[in-house]
This record gives C-alpha cells, structure tokens and sequence, in this order.
C-alpha cells in the first residue's frame, strides 16, 4: 500500500514539473514577443510619429506610401506574434490556429512589400552609403527576407508540432526586425558596424533569447539553437554574397529601371 501510495506521489510531482515547465516555455514566447515589440515601437517612434527614416533622414519620397504599408505590415507581424503566444500561453489553441490563416497571409504580405521596398529604396536613393554601399545593403534586406520566408514555411508544415512551430516563428520575427533594433537607442552605432551591419542587433538579441530560454526552463530548445546557428551561417553567407563581382552584376540588373 505505501509502495503504490509512493509511486503516485512520484508521478504526481513528475506532473507537477512538467506543467511548470510547459507554463515557462510558453512564457518565454510571450516575454520573447513583448520585447520585440518594445524594440519594434521604440526604434521605429522617429518613423511612427514623425515620418523620418533612419538617422532622422528623409524618407525616399517617390515610394512614401510604399514605405508606410511595409512599416505597419511587419509591426502587424510583431504585434500577432505576440497575441499568438499569449493565446497559447492561455491554453486558447483553437483561436490560435484560426488566426494562424491571417498570420500565414500577413507573412507573404512581409516579403513581397519588404522586397519591393529594398529594391526600390535603392533604385531611388543609389547615393545612400550607410550599410556597406546600396548593393551591398540590398543582398542583406533580400536574404533577410528570403530567411522570413523560409523559417515561416517551416512553421507551417510543422504547426501541429510545436516544439518546431513556435521556434521558428521566433526566428523569422527576428529575421524581419534588424530595422527597428538599427534604430533603437544605443544600438544604431552598433549597426552600421561592419561585417554584419544591421544583422547584428538581430542576431545579438537571438542569443539573449536563448540565454533567457535556458534561464527560464533549464534546457535548450534544440530545432531552436539549430535554427539560430543556421540563420548565423545565412547571415554570414548574405555577407560575402553581398561582396562578390556576381552579385555586383546581379543587383545591377535587379536596380536597372
């Protein structure tokens, strides 16, 4: 009798543990999403309230109305990350995956408006230098892109596995953010420094996310550490990309009216 009133005791607090663990994972995406969109509100308050681009510079004014709705489609992106997790976090699964659909169609929306705006800042504003030269700049805006959508796609086909799901979807926030952090206090200097440029803000704060997920639920989440060095290689692949004669030629052809 004791033994089996033993073995319960031990199943019970094995339950306990794991519930706990559950609740701090789903936490962390909540805490991870909130302070993207301080990061997102903050660096992009010049832009918000004020109209200026980065540096408190002008915005390319052939493409003003461009500019505006790629800016409120990828706050649009922070802000349902954010409710999706706070959904999962209050055991709301089903609202989540109905509001999945418009999260999957925001995401094609992201990339076809964040590529169009690459290439037209660039077409119209060729003089502008910061981030390596306009080339340059452009390989990274495409692969950051080009990583969103891949990473969200990946979410997809795995959306009923979530231990592959929400990391992913973290990634691909972090992919699309390297705008806002480049303009946040404290940090601009930090990203117009070469070699990475504006992927470092972005990549900095995906290594404090995987300190903090440790910290909160004493373990790694392995598709996300995997993800995270694989957008590493990617960005350090954009880098010398944007360096080569071929993509010289490339974007030439892309930027020719």
């Amino acid at each position: 009798m004791s033994g089996a009133i033993t073995n319960a005791v031990i199943r019970s607090q094995a339950q306990n543990a794991a519930l706990r663990a559950l609740f701090y994972e789903r936490l962390f995406y909540v805490i991870a999403g909130s302070l993207m969109l301080v990061a997102t509100a903050v660096g992009f308050s010049p832009f918000l309230i004020h109209g200026k681009g980065f540096g408190g510079g002008e915005i390319t004014r052939q493409i003003v109305p461009l500019v505006v709705v790629h800016g409120l489609a990828m706050f649009s992106w922070i802000v349902l990350f954010l409710v999706q997790s706070i959904f999962i976090l209050n055991g709301n699964r089903r609202l989540h995956m109905r509001i999945g659909v418009v999260g999957a169609l925001l995401a094609g929306v992201v990339v076809i408006l964040g590529s169009a705006t690459a290439i037209l800042s660039i077409r119209y504003n060729p003089e502008a230098q910061l981030f390596g030269g306009p080339r340059f700049f452009l390989a990274i805006m495409l692969g950051e892109m080009l990583s969103f959508g891949v990473l969200v796609g990946v979410a997809i086909i795995y959306r009923r596995r979530p231990e592959i799901h929400r990391p992913m979807m973290l990634l691909a926030s972090l992919m699309i953010i390297s705008g806002s952090l480049g303009r946040f206090p404290y940090i601009g200097q930090f990203a117009i420094m070469p070699p990475l440029y504006v992927l470092g803000p972005a990549l900095a704060l995906g290594a404090l996310f995987l300190i903090l997920q440790w910290g909160m639920t004493r373990g790694f989440n392995r598709w996300y550490t995997v993800g995270y060095f694989a957008m590493l290689i990617a960005s350090c692949i954009f880098i010398v990309i944007g360096h080569s004669a071929m993509w010289n030629q490339i974007a030439g052809a892309i930027l020719r009216p």
